[in-house]
């Protein structure tokens, strides 16, 4: 409830620019859930780390516009795509909120607000999304509000770089024998003195153990 609370007074802080921002607003069901990273990596078809490129102008009929990635290296998925486009428009408004680069538990708080998912966005920013296939064939930013799925990361590096790629390992592995590996990598994780990420990734790792979710917003 703690982290929840944390998120809504984030959502606030937010609230100048999202007023500004086209209306678009989405509602969860009953009893979801958001789900947890490494459901969400199972989840996708493709996982990449791409550039914040450009976006295209936003009309009546598509108030949010599309932001155009460039990708640039692929974590999970058949082949890196020449390009991306996701929903959202660049700004560089300064009271834009980046994604903190030690939290692997809570979404950029933009996705807290009006779509549920983030939608603002700066040029150059380096994000790792989640994405999976439509029924038209195309890539579509994973359809999970609240979820972790646009968070954008300082370098191809960061600990949520290597949360994902350690939960891309994971994912392919048989169901049986993930909860195991889990347990080995975390305490792996325990053990190391080299890395200032490690315990970040071993408390992600616990979350993962504890089938542990971001509550949903009322």
């Amino acid at each position: 409830m703690r982290n929840f609370l944390r998120l809504a007074a984030l959502g606030l802080a937010l609230a100048p620019i999202l007023a500004a921002a086209p209306a678009v607003a989405c509602s969860a069901v009953v009893g979801y859930r958001v789900p947890t990273n490494l459901e969400l990596t199972e989840r996708a078809d493709l996982i990449l780390l791409g550039t914040a490129a450009g976006d295209t102008p936003r009309t009546d009929g598509d108030p949010l516009g599309q932001v155009i990635v460039r990708p640039v290296e692929l974590l999970k998925g058949d082949g890196l795509p020449a390009e991306i486009r996701i929903p959202g428009y660049l700004s560089e408004d300064p009271r834009f909120v980046a994604s903190d680069p030690r939290d692997l538990y809570n979404p950029n708080p933009g996705a807290l607000a009006g779509a549920c998912v983030r939608y603002i966005f700066r040029r150059g920013m380096l994000l790792l999304l989640f994405l999976e296939r439509g029924d038209d064939g195309q890539l579509y930013l994973v359809g999970a509000p609240f979820a972790r799925s646009a968070e954008d990361v300082p370098s191809a590096d960061a600990p949520w770089a290597k949360a994902v790629r350690l939960y891309v390992e994971i994912a392919a592995l048989p169901q049986a024998q993930r909860r195991a590996a889990l347990i080995a990598r975390r305490d792996a994780l325990r053990a190391r003195t080299d890395d200032p990420d490690a315990a970040l990734l071993a408390d992600d790792i616990d979350r993962q153990l504890d089938r542990r979710r971001i509550p949903p917003r009322d």
